[in-house]
């Protein structure tokens, strides 16, 4: 009886519950191709303030979290997030179209401008509102690469637009954890001043990362002498974790400086053995993640007032990055089926919004159904954009088709 109510053993049984339970409710969304609804879902599910408080074993919840299970989602937070920079390298960044940077500028500003001010509409304080919009600010990188490498449509020009456009984006996201870390440590709506001591920190450690840590890492990563089994990928890892920590030490995320390390280690020669090794220990650690910040989803405190914001949010959400990332493309491009789909492909969110909205519900700027409202806005329009990009790539392929038939 002892041990089962242990702390480490508690922790253990409801992270091995949570990713068990996870990966079969993944299994079920993968023909959707977004297994992430599932590891969200399962948390929400099988959460403490759900089954997993009224299954008990010897009077014990069967989920039940403390420090060490909210650890390990940070941890998962972390790979994920160092996971998402390996495959945003400074080299592509440089190379990107202008057309993408602009698609994803307008797209953020446009998105957390309405959100902020519905958020303010609906009588929330300008502190929650800056967290609510920033969380529905930034395209969900995860999903929509997996979508449009799953319809085999990656190399389209179009695509080749948004996998540019969610890079810059996710550059936004470093931005935008820190501006909502920066607002939960100081609980008041942020000065002119502390935005930009905020904007100065992320570019203060994006140079240090170019100038050392994107050179010295790679460098060091990449040496032949290294014999034993493992020394690159431990390396890497080590860089992140260090840069995490770092990060945290000058008052930003640790998620930001995870992002960062991955962009850094992204120069490596040995990416592929590392991109390959984090996603295998990622098969793990994400369903801890979205377990367990799906799980701090209460439904229960789900009122009227909740409903009409997730109503609300959604719409705006959508709105935002359909308006904001389809007029640049068909005013530089002029085709409007594929500047539309473009504008689709960045409708789905992912991680950091999660994340955003985590860090808001950790420090009290925003409550429980706020986190609620925010995890499944995520749900819905991930599983939104992924059914629209089906259908509307679909009908992009019927007519090239019909062109070429006709031409010939």
């Amino acid at each position: 009886m002892n041990a089962i109510l242990d702390p480490a053993l508690r922790a253990i049984l409801s992270l091995c519950v949570l990713i068990v339970i996870a990966k079969i409710t993944a299994e079920i969304f993968t023909p959707l191709k977004v297994p992430v609804l599932g590891e969200l879902l399962a948390g929400m599910v099988f959460g403490p303030y759900a089954l997993g408080a009224a299954i008990t074993i010897y009077g014990v919840p069967l989920v039940e979290f403390n420090d060490i299970v909210f650890a390990f989602a940070e941890i998962g937070g972390i790979v994920l997030l160092f996971l998402a920079g390996l495959e945003t390298s400074f080299a592509e960044l440089k190379e990107v179209l202008w057309p993408s940077i602009l698609t994803s500028c307008v797209g953020v500003v446009l998105t957390f401008l309405l959100g902020y001010l519905l958020s303010v509409s609906f009588g929330l304080s300008p502190q929650s509102a800056i967290i609510l919009a920033a969380s529905i600010s930034v395209t969900g990188a995860a999903v929509t690469v997996r979508i449009l490498e799953d319809l085999h449509l990656a190399s389209t020009k179009e695509s080749q637009v948004v996998i540019n456009a969610v890079m810059v984006d996710s550059i936004f996201g470093v931005i935008l954890l820190a501006l909502a870390r920066s607002v939960a440590l100081n609980s008041t709506f942020p000065s002119v001043s502390n935005i930009l001591e905020t904007a100065l920190k992320v570019i203060l450690l994006l140079v240090v990362i170019l100038a050392v840590g994107a050179y010295a890492i790679p460098y060091v990563i990449d040496q032949s002498e290294w014999r034993v089994a493992g020394s690159v990928e431990s390396l890497s890892i080590a860089s992140c974790f260090f840069l995490a920590a770092l990060s945290q030490a000058i008052g930003l995320s640790s998620y930001v400086g995870a992002l960062i390390a991955g962009m850094a280690v992204a120069r490596a020669k040995s990416i592929k053995r590392v991109r390959e090794f984090t996603s295998t220990i990622a098969l793990i650690f994400s369903p801890m993640f979205f377990g367990v910040m799906g799980a701090a989803a209460n439904l229960t405190s789900f009122n009227p007032l909740s409903a009409g914001l997730l109503a609300a949010l959604t719409f705006i959400a959508i709105i935002g990055k359909l308006v904001g990332c389809t007029l640049p493309v068909l005013l530089l491009s002029r085709k409007n089926l594929k500047a539309l789909n473009v504008g689709i492909s960045m409708i789905s969110r992912g991680e950091i919004s999660i994340i955003i909205a985590s860090i808001g519900l950790t420090f009290g700027i925003i409550t429980s159904d706020l986190y609620s409202t925010i995890v499944l806005m995520t749900l819905i329009l991930a599983f939104t954009s992924s059914i629209l990009l089906h259908k509307s790539y679909s009908t992009t392929s019927k007519q090239s088709q019909l062109t070429q038939g006709a031409q010939k």
